[in-house]
């Protein structure tokens, strides 16, 4: 019962991510309370679909692998949190405004 409750609340969340971060990739487009803050479009539709591919292999890799397969090579079951870390890096990252050089002085 816990696994379909899981399977059912984090695949939809993953695909959700993977869409918002093509639409953010190519064209710009960013959901409204992104849209404020986020200074780098591009960095923000890629680390938001490594975060939606992150959620999909971890739950790919938890539950539709046998336990002993998991257990065996245990890197399998950290790839999906790896993809996550970084697409959240990616994302926290992206709030920055790129550098353009050192800011001028103001003449007082």
């Amino acid at each position: 019962m816990m696994t379909a409750w899981f399977l059912g609340a984090t695949v939809p969340f993953g695909v959700t991510a993977i869409g918002m971060g093509v639409a953010a990739f190519r064209t710009g487009w960013m959901i409204a309370p992104a849209r404020r803050s986020v200074r780098q479009p591009r960095v923000y539709g890629a680390g938001l679909v490594l975060v939606g591919l992150g959620l999909l292999t971890a739950v790919a890799t938890y539950f539709s692998l046998p336990s002993d397969v998991v257990s065996r090579d245990p890197w399998l079951a950290l790839v999906g949190n790896f993809l996550e870390l970084t697409g959240i890096a990616l994302v926290a990252s992206s709030r920055r405004s790129p550098r353009h050089g050192r800011a001028p002085h103001p003449t007082v």
